[in-house]
């Protein structure tokens, strides 16, 4: 009886809500509503220490539930990798599948009864667990750290899957053009213009993934970057018990040329026969270093241009014209080269009059003053944005070791 009674009750609570609202004065509706106070921003803070290895701790202490997370990064060069393009997510990979004291079944294994989930990659290792079974983890976070063997065995189940992943991209048009582009910015003879291939996949081995291990992982280009419920005490007690005896050492350092811009506007066309859509992408190097005094507004300028559901490219192709589900831009800043790049899928008979549009929508935001109220749009979703992503420790964490890595202000 219950059941057929909550049923009409809730339909009666329905029905009751929306007599009452049109009851009443319909003016809230013909006025925009009063914006709230705006966010505090309020960076949280972080606490940090060094090693006598060189391995740098960053602490975001969160005491709101019983879990840590540990996060390795190792700040590797970025190196051209030749003929074996893909040694280090092949590195990465495999550093989990078994060690000299475990297997990948036993890590697998061991990390699953504790609840607590690990991941490791070319450039560290990731884990997160309740904060009891922090000894336990770390047990087995160290020994994948120190001791990788890089079985045979995972090293083919690892290329197979690679191959597999090689053969899709032929068939994905999104994949291609991000293949192209990387080579066309950057071009072949900077780390950031490499694409792995069937034949460098076919010559990694393991050797090479135990040598890339033993040159890369060391401490004093490493952080340790712990968030959760912990103590600065406990921190550094475990930090000095788990990663003490990491041996530092000399890691060598590689300088690229700056890639050359493209000399006027240049088309490169990849036919994808079967397509209906054609994928877009206006791409180009950009002197833009991270922490560098032009970022913020270089940001601002993107949000307005295509950086966000309604900026300027996506109102023009999407709700004006009707090209696309969507486009947008990215202007990225890197250590080494910055880059740009504007598209997206549009229908494949509209190729040549979208192009025309994200071309008009460039001189535009080049050459004519931004409008006020545009401007300050976006600077509200951007400071938005920004103050929910303060929510999160863990990007607390990544803004702490941006700020050392990038050598930033602490603001």
């Amino acid at each position: 009886m219950k059941k057929k009674l909550f049923f009409p009750i809730i339909m009666l609570v329905a029905l009751c809500t929306g007599y009452t609202a049109t009851a009443q004065s319909e003016d809230f509706r013909k006025s925009v509503p009063a914006p709230g106070p705006a966010p505090v921003i309020e960076l949280g803070d972080s606490e940090q220490f060094e090693l006598d290895n060189g391995l740098k701790v960053i602490l975001v202490q969160n005491t709101k539930l019983p879990r840590v997370s540990f996060q390795l990064f190792v700040d590797t060069p970025d190196m051209m990798e030749g003929d074996k393009v893909g040694l280090s997510g092949f590195t990465g990979s495999l550093m989990s599948r078994g060690t000299k004291n475990r297997t990948k079944s036993q890590i697998d294994e061991e990390v699953d009864n504790i609840g607590a989930t690990m991941s490791t990659t070319g450039s560290g290792i990731y884990a997160s667990c309740l904060t009891k079974y922090t000894e336990q983890m770390m047990d087995v976070f160290t020994d994948v750290l120190y001791h990788p063997t890089f079985p045979e065995e995972e090293l083919e189940k690892v290329r197979k899957q690679s191959l597999s992943s090689l053969a899709q991209i032929k068939n994905d048009a999104n994949s291609i053009a991000a293949n192209v582009r990387s080579v066309l910015v950057y071009g072949k003879d900077h780390p950031y213009g490499q694409v792995e291939t069937e034949a460098s996949v076919k010559n990694i081995s393991a050797s090479d993934c135990q040598a890339y291990h033993a040159t890369y992982f060391k401490p004093n280009i490493s952080y340790l970057i712990i968030v959760g419920d912990m103590e600065v005490k406990q921190a550094k007690e475990l930090a000095t018990q788990y990663f003490g005896a990491w041996e530092s050492g000399e890691v060598p350092s590689y300088s690229y040329d700056f890639p050359k811009s493209p000399q006027g506007r240049q088309v490169v066309f990849v036919d994808k026969p079967g397509a209906v859509q054609s994928v877009i992408s206006i791409c180009y190097p950009v002197q833009l270093k991270q922490g560098g005094e032009d970022n913020i507004k270089a940001r601002v300028m993107n949000t307005v241009f295509g950086g966000y559901f309604r900026s300027r490219l996506n109102n023009n192709l999407r709700e004006d014209k009707g090209y696309t589900y969507g486009v947008r831009s990215r202007l990225s800043a890197d250590k080494m080269v910055g880059s740009f790049n504007a598209g997206g899928s549009v229908r494949n008979e509209v190729t040549d009059s979208s192009l025309v549009e994200f071309i008009k929508e460039m001189e535009i935001i080049t050459s004519q003053k931004m409008d006020s109220k545009e401007l300050s749009l976006v600077k509200n979703y951007a400071t938005g944005t920004f103050a929910i992503g303060l929510e999160n420790p863990r990007t607390i964490a990544n803004y702490a070791l941006f700020t050392s890595l990038y050598d930033m202000d602490k603001d």
